[in-house]
């Protein structure tokens, strides 16, 4: 196997926000469930079908669920946004090029956490308002806005429009 450069990538003021935002969103994920665990039936739902209206009930305590697997997920991209050698690259990683695609890479992982706490935000907010009796659901176009948040940070490795130098 390829040896690839190990480099420590500073983070800009770009991914340092990225990375504030998802601390602020996880805390709000957490928060919100515990503000409202108490005022919740004990019966909620716990899964919704592909037009966003809820097929499935259970214990109002399968919240905890969720937000464990927001918190895991946000720790595994987390770690793995500090190592972008053992990524998968569309190329060869050399010493010239690593740092560009190192960066644009970590970026990614940043977008890539961001969109995955929202989505899983929304629908623990929307489960605790369909529980209470505010909504009906997850609304029509949930599917259809995770489907295209999915590829939101793929847009990251797109190559920019400045013509790279890579030398091999």
């Amino acid at each position: 196997m390829n040896q690839r450069p190990v480099l420590k990538i500073t983070p800009t003021p770009i991914d340092r926000c990225l990375d504030g935002m998802n601390i602020l969103i996880l805390l709000a994920f957490v928060g919100v469930t515990a503000f409202y665990y108490n005022q919740l039936p004990e019966t909620i739902p716990t899964h919704f079908n592909a037009a966003g209206e809820p097929d499935a009930y259970g214990d109002k305590a399968a919240l905890f669920l969720l937000v464990g697997i927001g918190v895991f997920v946000f720790a595994l991209l987390r770690y793995f946004q500090n190592k972008p050698h053992l990524y998968n690259y569309p190329t060869e990683i050399t010493e010239e090029n690593a740092a560009v695609y190192y960066t644009k890479a970590t970026r990614m992982m940043r977008v890539l956490n961001l969109t995955t706490l929202i989505i899983l935000f929304y629908l623990q907010f929307q489960t605790i308002q369909t529980a209470l009796g505010n909504a009906e659901g997850l609304g029509t176009y949930f599917i259809v806005i995770v489907i295209l948040a999915g590829f939101l940070p793929l847009l990251f490795l797109l190559p920019s429009k400045k013509k790279q130098r890579i030398v091999k």
